[in-house]
Parts: C-alpha cells; structure tokens; sequence
C-alpha cells in the first residue's frame, strides 16, 4: 500500500511539472517602469517621545507628562493641534529603552503642515520617519498602464529579434507597484509604475 501511495504521489510531482515546464515554454518576461510625477494624498509622521531622548542629567523634564505638555505647548506655537496626534504606546514599549516614554503619529494633508510639525523641536522628542500615501486617478492610471504595457512590448521584441524569434500575444501581467492605500517612506523623487508582461514566444 505504502510503495502504491509514493508511486501516485511520485506520479502527480511528475505531472505538475510536466505542466510547469509547458506553461513557461516559448514565453519571454519583461519588466517596464514608467516615471511620474507623484501627487500626494496625505503624509504620515512618526515621532518617538521619550525620557531616554532626553539623555541623562538632562533635567528640562522628569516626567512623560512634563515631556507631554512641552511638547504639546510648542506644537499649538506652530499652530498645530495636539489632538491629532495619535498615540501607540505598544510601540514604544516593543523598542526596550530604559525609561519612560510613547510613540505617536501625526497626519498630514500639506507640506506645510508637515513642516510645522517636524519644526517643533523640544529634548526627547525624535522625527523617526515620514511616510505617504499616493493619489493617483483613474485615467492617469490606464494611461501609464498603457504606456508601461507598449514599452514592455518594444523590449520583448528587442530581445526576441536576437533570438530569432517574435512576439505573440500578453500571457500574463502583473503590477509590482506599491498600492494607493500603503503607507511609504517619503522620497522627493518622482515615482515609477513597475509592471511585469510575458509574452508568447513565436
């Protein structure tokens, strides 16, 4: 029974196989990246409070509650709300520092805004990143799609004219660009549309 399990079992690894290889026969993969000029949706600020950013000796504040409404004072200096400030205390708690301390987000729709925020220093308080969100309509979206698709299809047939062979038709394409919803780290470059195309291989 055992020897008729593994010669099945031996068989279907054959098979898939087999099928694998047919799938990928005669095919050619490409990538394509189109550039463009990103628009912003919103921005993401994290900030990490804490006594341990104070270093030691340094007695401004005793407290995280001292350190909080220092913080939070200069903040509505630069016309920011503190309120919108939203707070996850596991994260701190998860980064092991030796004294007390919270991390906390802040989202912002403007540069500006984002720039009063990061402008607000005080002792114990570390910028430790800035993230957005892309807006990207529609029709901006088929058109580097397109785009993205007829430059992948001009590099197929580069690569397959050397081969000797042509280029049929799309087999499979797959976006390996970051989604609208994902939260990113900010870059001030432009950003690229990154598809991937098979071809059939004539």
């Amino acid at each position: 029974m055992r020897k008729l399990i593994i010669a099945v079992l031996l068989l279907i690894v054959a098979n898939t196989f087999a099928q694998d290889q047919a799938s990928t026969k005669n095919t050619i993969s490409v990538s394509s990246n189109v550039r463009f000029k990103k628009e912003v949706k919103a921005f993401r600020i994290k900030l990490i409070m804490g006594l341990d950013q104070m270093g030691y000796g340094n007695n401004e504040c005793n407290t995280l509650d001292e350190l909080k409404k220092k913080y939070f004072d200069k903040l509505k200096e630069k016309g920011i709300d503190p309120n919108k400030l939203e707070e996850k205390k596991i994260e701190y708690l998860s980064m092991y520092y030796q004294r007390e301390g919270t991390v906390y987000y802040y989202e912002a729709s403007t540069e500006e805004e984002v720039s009063k925020v990061l402008s607000a220093r005080i002792n114990g308080i570390t910028n430790n990143g800035l993230e957005y969100k892309m807006q990207l309509d529609d029709a901006t979206y088929d058109n580097l799609i397109e785009k993205a698709i007829i430059q992948a299809k001009d590099k197929a047939k580069r690569i397959a004219t050397k081969a000797n062979k042509k280029v049929g038709e799309i087999a499979m394409i797959s976006d390996n660009s970051y989604g609208l919803e994902d939260w990113v780290y900010y870059s001030p470059k432009d950003e690229y549309l990154r598809i991937n195309v098979v071809f059939e291989l004539l």
